[in-house]
């Protein structure tokens, strides 16, 4: 905490100037399993553009402390490509360890364009718990039906449905045209338009063709189950409990989609 508050005060200026010719100039901010990995992987299939490694740095927050020569180590490699990215889910958490995010985001690099891609609020919390709770990872996560229940479910996994609130906390700090917002409906259902728009905000030339599969499909990537975390079946939900995470999210979710311009029954909660 006390270099992020050194951070937010701008004590680190010098040593970011030392590396600015490599840093990011672009983030994808969540939010998670919104399909962030997709888009993370297959960006860097596009000559102009690289993708750090790992791709969650998550250095905005709980990584900070490894210091600026860590996270601009982590983009050396793309010093010659027009974009340089990375995707931490986690800067649109609402976790405490990364409130300072965006403040701290802008405070060194104010030219970042922002890509924060969403999904239907039910969907997203079901597949982020499924993950959250696969074996080997939270062996103490609490049974789905106690979401609203247990503080840190609630304030991680439904409160990453909370997408325009997470967004605010960003648009405190960067202006609308640098923020571009997607939803992994339209990223599955049109994909090359949905990567067309995304190309054209980041100010390169489409080349979409060598972003999907032979067959012009989207990869899925980052499914429950992946990378030997274990499947977890898919949990049932409860009206009681529906309702009250209905009840939590909805308004929310009507604020962005109109902000997105998209149908207030575009996700028909």
């Amino acid at each position: 905490m006390k270099l992020i508050r050194q951070g937010l005060r701008g004590q680190h200026a010098d040593i970011v100037d030392q590396h600015r010719n490599y840093l990011p100039n672009f983030i994808i901010i969540g939010a998670a399993k919104s399909a962030t990995t997709t888009l993370s992987t297959i960006l860097p299939q596009h000559p102009d553009i690289f993708i750090s490694k790992p791709k969650e740095p998550k250095f905005f927050g709980r990584n900070y402390d490894k210091g600026w020569e860590w996270y601009a180590s982590r983009f050396q490699k793309g010093e010659h490509f027009a974009l340089r990215g990375e995707a931490s889910t986690m800067y649109a958490s609402g976790l405490k360890s990364f409130k300072s995010t965006a403040q701290l985001m802008h405070q060194y690099l104010p030219d970042l364009k922002l890509i924060y891609i969403v999904r239907h609020p039910l969907d997203r919390i079901v597949s982020q718990w499924r993950h959250y709770s696969s074996p080997g990872r939270n062996p103490d996560c609490a049974e789905f039906d106690q979401l609203m229940r247990d503080r840190r479910l609630r304030r991680l996994i439904v409160g990453c449905s909370l997408y325009y609130e997470r967004l605010s906390a960003f648009r405190r700090y960067y202006p609308d045209d640098q923020i571009h917002c997607m939803t992994f409906e339209d990223l599955l259902d049109s994909p090359k338009h949905s990567l067309r728009s995304l190309m054209r905000f980041l100010g390169v030339k489409p080349k979409i063709k060598k972003l999907l599969d032979s067959d012009g499909r989207l990869p899925r990537e980052n499914q429950a189950g992946d990378k030997g975390r274990g499947y977890v079946e898919k949990p049932e939900w409860n009206n009681r409990l529906k309702r009250r995470v209905l009840r939590k999210i909805r308004p929310d979710a009507e604020k962005m989609l109109a902000y997105m311009g998209k149908p207030s029954d575009y996700w028909a909660l």
